[in-house]
């Protein structure tokens, strides 16, 4: 019995999805998801490093900020619902490209996805912090994961726990500069600054 070239168009597109499904779940292409393991710990030490970030956002020890900078981020904690740290691809994947990144939820429904958290996923060494990160009222209110961080030391996830929170402060600083800086110089500011310079 002779198909139609239709037919026969449709049976090769369902082919050549199931075959690149298939090649993505062996080769680690698809994101891995968090767990729904919830870590009051991860919750209490995450709450800590933002507030640490949120401290050093001062003038005096950063230059270019402005004095209302922590209160600006802590205003911006209160607009986010939650944050996914996800790697690009699975744990199958060890490529370079398959990276640690960030997907911030606001509660206004906007997102902001593939935030580079500076990480790449490799996991031969460790698994990364793969986590759902609930806010209320600009503080953290519940993480869920796999139980991962449960198989290394406290200490071997604190740097990774730093980073999440300066990258999730630091994703505003990119979107909203004015809050948190001085307005750069125009250029007739430059000029007048060499006119007026005594040697």
């Amino acid at each position: 019995m002779l198909r139609s070239p239709m037919l026969n168009g449709k049976v090769h597109i369902m082919i050549l999805a199931s075959l690149a499904a298939y090649l993505s779940a062996c080769t680690g292409r698809t994101p891995e998801q968090p767990g729904d393991t919830p870590s009051p710990k991860l919750v209490e030490l995450i709450n800590g490093a933002i507030a640490r970030e949120i401290a050093a956002m001062d003038p005096a020890l950063r230059p270019g900020l402005l004095p209302q900078a922590g209160e600006q981020a802590r205003r911006w904690l209160q607009e986010i619902s939650q944050v996914v740290a996800r790697c690009r691809y699975g744990p199958g994947n060890n490529a370079k490209s398959n990276l640690l990144e960030y997907d911030i939820v606001l509660a206004s429904g906007e997102q902001i996805t593939g935030v580079y958290s500076g990480q790449r996923c490799y996991y031969p060494v460790a698994k990364p912090l793969v986590m759902r990160v609930q806010f209320q009222g600009g503080q953290v209110r519940e993480v869920t994961t796999d139980g991962r961080e449960r198989e290394r030391p406290v200490d071997a996830s604190l740097g990774e726990i730093q980073q999440f929170a300066e990258r999730v402060l630091r994703a505003d600083w990119k979107r909203n500069p004015a809050r948190y800086f001085r307005p750069a110089k125009s250029s007739d500011d430059v000029a007048r600054e060499w006119d007026m310079r005594k040697p």
